[in-house]
Order: structure tokens, then C-alpha cells, then sequence
């Protein structure tokens, strides 16, 4: 076994983003998706919605939770 470093190709430079950050930037998209819904005016309907602090405290915490796990998988294939 050599202890070189790997040479990789030019066209394989760049980052690898297994399949769990993949479906935690998913779900961290949908989250936002959800927070803009119900940020957005309501002009058309007079009802109001009404989000408990708490609630949002943990969909922001879930949000950055998914990002964390995302960002903690990648791997940058330059310094591979």
C-alpha cells in the first residue's frame, strides 16, 4: 500500500455529497418552503394563522440541524 496521496482527475475535483447530506439539504429545503408559507401575506383570506414561538424555535432548530448533518458529510475531493 502507498502512502502517496491519491491523484484525482480534473473532472472528479470538487466535492462529494453522499446521499444522507443530499436528503438533509432536501429536507431542509422544504422546511424553509414551510416557513415561507406561512410568512407570506394572506391578503386573499381573513383568517390568521397562529404560530407558537416554540413551534418555530424548533423548526428552525430542525432546520439548522438537517444543514449541520449536510455540511458534516461532505468531502472536499481536493484535499482527498
Amino acid at each position: 500500500m502507498s502512502k502517496e496521496p491519491r491523484k484525482i482527475p480534473a473532472e472528479f475535483r470538487g466535492y462529494l455529497l453522499p446521499r444522507s447530506a443530499h436528503d438533509s439539504l432536501i429536507d431542509t429545503r422544504d422546511h424553509l418552503r414551510l416557513l415561507s408559507q406561512f410568512t407570506q401575506a394572506r391578503s386573499e383570506i381573513p383568517e390568521s394563522i397562529i404560530i407558537s414561538p416554540d413551534a418555530l424555535a424548533e423548526l428552525f432548530e430542525r432546520v439548522a440541524n438537517h444543514v449541520d448533518d449536510a455540511l458534516a458529510t461532505v468531502v472536499d475531493l481536493k484535499a482527498a
